[in-house]
């Protein structure tokens, strides 16, 4: 099954499904820049926060899940996005929703799980750190890549997969 029957067969998820970028908070979408917005490559997306707020109101929950089929992959990739003020003093903030992302993605997430993946931090406003800056390579160490103010989508993955 694909991104889209795979999020509506997860637990908490059915109807938060949307097409293109549609899960994205309107202030979250200007952020996010797929070189290719065309259903046969932008699968959809779904807002995991908000199907989370009720259940767990004090977590720190993760944001978006983004589908996409890449032109060089024969299986779709799932962009995990967290629009999160882009501080210093958020780093340890993020690293709790990515410890809550891959916790639910073992549990009743595992459905998406099996995508390959990436989990990225997208600032939202102005940030405190580039790209290149130390704050930034501790995220990668943990597995959370660091986008800056645009997160821009490829229509070719770096790494093709058949």
């Amino acid at each position: 099954m694909g991104f889209k029957e795979e999020v509506e067969a997860t637990p908490h998820l059915q109807g938060k499904w949307m097409p293109g970028l549609g899960a994205l908070r309107q202030q979250d979408r200007q952020r996010i820049e797929p070189e290719q917005t065309s259903t046969t490559h932008l699968r959809g997306s779904a807002d995991i926060d908000s199907a989370w707020q009720q259940l767990e109101p004090q977590a720190n929950r993760w944001d978006f899940a983004i589908g996409y089929q890449h032109s060089n992959r024969s299986d779709e990739f799932v962009y995990w996005v967290e629009t999160h003020t882009g501080s210093d003093n958020q780093i340890s903030t993020m690293f709790r929703k990515l410890d809550w992302l891959k916790n639910w993605l073992k549990n009743d997430g595992k459905r998406l799980a099996k995508f390959d993946k990436i989990f990225v931090w997208v600032p939202s406003g102005a940030t405190s750190f580039t790209k290149g800056s130390t704050q930034v390579k501790i995220l990668a160490d943990k597995g959370i890549t660091y986008s800056g103010s645009i997160f821009k989508i490829p229509i070719a993955h770096k790494t093709s997969k058949p």
